[in-house]
């Protein structure tokens, strides 16, 4: 029973030190084009929601588990910006209007997502899978609003009705390139919401809050450092003959 208890805690440890000497690290940048989704808004006519262009950038580490598959837990950061277009010209049918008021609702959060990533090779060019999921929080936003496209104000907003967190659902794939000292990566994913952003409080036990999810096409680019460069280096040159 010891000699097995024994052969069990060698074992873990060979697969730790495995693990340790694959870690990577990495950060990434890139852009994201997000998109308010709420259906109920498509049958007004006079207000529409477009998708717009925000920032994102992040930390993520990598971890191994078994074969081609690894964990990858991020911490990222990112704006999104939702395009809101006013048309007075759905108002009336007698009077054309010559102007419409657009509105740009920049949004900031924090997202931690974790994912599975599945390498689909292991040469100097190699691409990967990515799913999971991901928590976000709500910090803030700001409300622009100019008329034909042209901004006139923006005002800060600290609360607007927004959920303080929010789950969605990521999937998405990446390209790696092995540069020797650190891979470049790319990467394009989807991200769907699972929970509505915006709740209004039940009006005598009634819930009245439409249907309003957010879903995000994501595209970056970063670099991701293993943490024991020595083992790929030793991996790369192959054995050095003894003097």
């Amino acid at each position: 029973m010891k000699n097995l208890r024994n052969a069990i805690i060698a074992v873990i440890l060979l697969i730790g030190f495995q693990a340790q000497a694959q870690i990577k690290v990495g950060v990434t940048g890139g852009i994201n084009a997000s998109q308010f989704n709420i259906p109920i808004i498509k049958d007004l006519g006079i207000v529409s929601v477009k998708r717009g262009i925000g920032l994102t950038t992040g930390v993520f580490v990598t971890t191994p588990l078994v074969g081609p598959l690894s964990v990858r837990a991020e911490g990222n950061y990112m704006s999104r910006d939702y395009v809101v277009k006013i048309d007075p010209d759905a108002l009336t049918e007698k009077v054309d209007i010559p102007f419409n008021i657009t509105a740009h609702l920049k949004s900031r959060y924090y997202e931690v997502p974790l994912l599975l990533q599945v390498d689909l090779g292991r040469g100097p060019v190699s691409a990967y899978l990515l799913g999971g999921g991901a928590l976000s929080g709500y910090m803030n936003s700001k409300l622009g609003v100019g008329v034909l496209g042209v901004s006139l104000v923006s005002i800060p907003i600290r609360n607007i009705g927004f959920r303080k967190t929010e789950w969605s659902a990521i999937g998405g794939a990446g390209m790696r390139v092995d540069m020797g000292f650190a891979d470049f990566i790319v990467e394009g994913r989807y991200q769907h919401g699972l929970t509505d952003l915006v709740n209004v409080p039940a009006l005598q036990g009634v819930n009245v809050t439409p249907k309003n999810r957010n879903n995000s096409f994501v595209f970056k680019a970063g670099v991701a450092v293993p943490i024991n460069r020595s083992s790929k280096n030793r991996k790369r040159r192959g054995p050095v003959a003894s003097l």
